[in-house]
């Protein structure tokens, strides 16, 4: 590594990293068209495990402390919280879709959609992370809660552990979850 004796050198340098991560990210992506593989975000809800595509998410991130409750709502509007400037609602997965409401703890989360038309958060209990797949999931063939059964997108198995795949796009489509209102 070169030496760094002025602003413009850690400026320079950060250049080069943000250059080389871009080419990086370029390889990954292309060896992953390649090899037709597939990633998703690991959640639990209501005891079960789910993925969901990693292109249907914006980020993850713990429940915020300050949630301000919305009037007049249905019972799974859990809120809306500042997130870095913006109102995000905050909705409660688990009883939207099974009629419980979740138990917040230090593992519940909430993931962001990615959804052009639809700014919002979902509460879950918990996410475990990436998971990568050399092959897409199936589709669902398997027999589900008729709750849940209109939102899954597939099924996917791998060393033994089997999912199924939760999508947002068809939950974020789904004109009782658009309309929050009492």
């Amino acid at each position: 590594m070169s030496q760094i004796n002025s602003a413009l050198d850690v400026i320079q340098l950060l250049r080069d990293i943000e250059q080389r991560s871009q080419q990086g990210d370029m390889r990954l992506s292309q060896q992953d068209d390649r090899q037709g593989s597939w990633t998703a975000i690991d959640f639990r809800m209501a005891q079960l495990n789910y993925l969901i595509p990693l292109t249907e998410t914006r980020e993850i991130f713990p429940v915020p402390q300050q949630i301000t409750p919305v009037p007049r709502a249905k019972a799974w509007v859990y809120g809306i919280a500042n997130l870095r400037g913006e109102l995000l609602p905050i909705f409660d997965l688990k009883y939207f879709l099974f009629g419980q409401p979740s138990k917040v703890s230090k593992r519940s989360r909430v993931l962001v959609l990615n959804h052009p038309d639809l700014y919002s958060g979902l509460l879950v209990d918990d996410v475990f992370g990436l998971k990568h797949f050399q092959t897409p999931p199936t589709q669902n063939t398997q027999q589900h809660d008729s709750s849940i059964a209109n939102y899954l997108n597939g099924h996917i198995s791998q060393k033994g552990a089997d999912w199924d795949v939760f999508s947002f796009h068809k939950l974020a489509n789904d004109k009782r979850f658009l309309n929050a209102a009492k």
